[in-house]
């Protein structure tokens, strides 16, 4: 990871005291009422050095152009549920966020994230020029939009096309080909697995298991937002990603797992979200045109998985740091300033605007020119039809936020993946879910 060569700045003092303050406020150091400018900062879980330094610089431009300024609180997407408590608990929330949607679903559901500010933002882009998808993940159950879609990624299986071939196995889209590319795959006696994907007790474990879940029809929720976890589809959901692990190298893998053994070549078929198109596109090890991708998976239906970053506008903020708040997320959505920002990750950070998606000025990039059209059109097409469990029918249920932070979910793949039996890991982890909502 490059390293700030120059002198600290002030905005780095700025970041600096700002994090302290959130860990003396987590260690309960602090009591309430903040300060006057306790709302006026920018949280962003974009915690890489060298976009920070990008960030950096948006806000000074930023600050050149408008009155008022942000201070950046960057926050590991992990520690983001303990920090919003912390931040509320000692009244410092920010004024403006970009955070995944679990916990703009915690926000918006203890009402504190402002529709008036996410409307003016998405009138002034052009609600027309929001993937339609992605504005309803942001959507409240009354109809209104708790925040402001801002970039996103997708998930899906990634898989060296020669291996494929040389074995002769199906594109990996279905639970039939997917297991059966997995034992074929599978040799560890050199060193190679057949399958990567989530089983430790991590937001990834989650995501990873999710297409799985729906593919078979199985849901968290029903449409009365009754919990149905334990569901026979749920079981069967279950009991199939248990075996998959049995293909995987040992112990409980993270997203680091299946980045580094599909890199080093120890595993030729993962389940990764799309932003190893940038680490693949930065390495000599994998050839981006021998790379297969597929985002969906069929089983009864078929089901994909990804996530939508948003811009959360605060309540809690006074309104002169909600109108510079406002500002600055519109400043973010202009053409050549979310160009500059979905650049920071090419790959992962994919536009949620149509004509940005489509644009010469975003797909003139290093990384994106090496993938085909194909690629790059399913990956914004996806923005439109991805499913999450917190969602029934179009309808949002913010109560999931309370299972995530728990990770109900994750440690049920956890459980299955060391061999615990699916069935009582379904109904035990259902009634612990029945308790995080009521």
């Amino acid at each position: 990871m490059p390293q700030k060569t120059s002198d600290t700045t002030r905005r780095t003092v700025l970041r600096s005291i700002g994090a302290t303050t959130l860990l003396t406020a987590a260690a309960g150091c602090m009591g309430g009422g903040g300060d006057d400018d306790a709302g006026n900062r920018y949280w962003t879980t974009q915690v890489e050095e060298d976009r920070q330094q990008v960030i950096d610089g948006l806000l000074e431009r930023f600050e050149d152009e408008h009155d008022g300024e942000l201070e950046l609180i960057t926050v590991e997407e992990d520690d983001v549920p303990s920090q919003i408590s912390s931040a509320q608990a000692s009244d410092r929330l920010p004024s403006i966020a970009e955070l995944p949607l679990d916990p703009m679903q915690t926000l918006g559901g203890e009402g504190l994230l402002s529709a008036d500010g996410a409307e003016s933002v998405i009138d002034g882009v052009g609600e027309d020029e929001f993937f339609e998808g992605a504005l309803d993940l942001t959507t409240s159950p009354d109809g209104d939009r708790f925040a402001v879609p801002m970039h996103g990624w997708v998930q899906g299986f990634w898989y060296r096309q020669d291996r494929f071939d040389e074995l002769g196995l199906a594109e990996p889209t279905d639970w039939d080909s997917l297991l059966e590319a997995a034992e074929a795959l599978y040799d560890p006696d050199n060193d190679e697995y057949g399958i990567v994907v989530g089983s430790d007790e991590t937001a990834y474990a989650r995501q990873c298991f999710t297409p799985f879940a729906r593919s078979n029809g199985a849901r968290v929720f029903d449409e009365d937002g009754e919990i149905v976890f334990d569901s026979d589809e749920m079981v069967e959901a279950l009991e199939f990603y248990g075996s998959l692990a049995e293909y995987s190298p040992p112990g409980n893998n993270t997203w680091e797992d299946a980045n580094n053994t599909f890199m080093n070549h120890q595993s030729h078929l993962i389940e990764y979200s799309s932003y190893i198109m940038g680490d693949i596109g930065d390495s000599d090890a994998v050839d981006a045109e021998n790379v297969g991708f597929t985002s969906f998976l069929d089983n009864e239906r078929q089901s994909s998985f990804g996530a939508i970053l948003t811009l959360n506008l605060l309540d809690t903020a006074s309104d002169d740091e909600r109108g510079v708040a406002t500002e600055f997320a519109e400043f973010l959505l202009t053409d050549e300033e979310y160009i500059e920002y979905l650049h920071m990750a090419p790959g992962g950070m994919n536009p949620v605007l149509r004509e940005t998606s489509q644009s010469e000025a975003y797909r003139d990039n290093e990384v994106l020119q090496e993938w085909d059209e194909n690629t790059l059109e399913d990956i914004s097409g996806a923005f439109e039809t991805m499913e999450r469990f917190g969602y029934v029918d179009g309808e949002m249920f913010p109560e999931f936020s309370e299972i995530t932070s728990r990770f109900l979910v994750a440690e049920a793949v956890q459980r299955v993946s060391d061999g615990d039996d699916p069935e009582t890991v379904a109904e035990e982890q259902a009634d612990q879910m029945r308790d995080a909502i009521n």
